[in-house]
């Protein structure tokens, strides 16, 4: 248990005070994706699963921020944490759900997340995957990897909070802060997309109102 919270600590301060040793071209990707149980209702609740992808020479490490007053998430289930990375543990700030997860640096894991890179990847895109309006448009995340999956109940929308952060390895194999991106994407079959888009703009500003209550 000692160990693991010092490996905890280690990540967490990896992720925020990093930034010294911050490289342009050094960003991690995320984003929330959204499988509802009934196709084409974003209100009929569902499956959500944060996916990665990432340059340089991959994640070091990542702490997601997410909703959770919109979402579902149990430890024992929830956590698709790659293979090589010793740390991962999550908690609840608030109306905040924090998800840690990254290497203890001793032996780097390289390329996790990074597309065509050495480290194995099966995470492919759902090709009814939509970007929710307002989120950007990062492009597929086919060949990343895929971090922490959970459930969400009719009538809530997940959406990322404030404060996502992270690292990568840079071509060294030392460990720098990254910028992190965030979209969020529901699996929508046509014809039904244009309409949905609309619908998920609404549902998320509602969301962050009751947030903010």
């Amino acid at each position: 248990m000692r160990r693991t919270i010092c490996l905890t600590c280690a990540v967490a301060c990896l992720a925020l005070c990093g930034a010294s040793l911050r490289a342009d071209a050094a960003n991690i990707w995320l984003s929330l994706n959204l499988d509802p149980t009934v196709k084409g209702d974003l209100n009929s609740g569902g499956t959500w699963t944060v996916v990665a992808k990432a340059d340089e020479s991959g994640i070091a490490s990542v702490v997601l921020h997410l909703l959770d007053d919109s979402l579902n998430f149990d430890p024992g289930t929830g956590f698709l944490t790659p293979a090589g990375f010793e740390v991962e543990t999550s908690a609840v700030f608030g109306l905040t759900l924090e998800i840690v997860q990254g290497d203890d640096l001793s032996d780097p894991t390289l390329d996790v997340g990074v597309i065509g890179g050495s480290y194995g990847s099966t995470y492919v895109d759902d090709p009814q995957l939509m970007v929710l309006a307002p989120n950007p448009d990062l492009g597929s995340f086919t060949g990343g990897v895929e971090l922490a999956t959970g459930t969400y109940d009719p009538g809530d929308t997940p959406a990322w909070a404030s404060g996502s952060d992270g690292n990568v390895f840079n071509a060294v194999s030392q460990a720098i802060a990254a910028g992190v991106h965030t979209t969020v994407r529901a699996v929508v079959p046509e014809p039904l997309s244009l309409a949905l888009a609309g619908m998920g703009v609404c549902a998320i500003a509602a969301l962050r109102r009751r947030s903010l209550i």
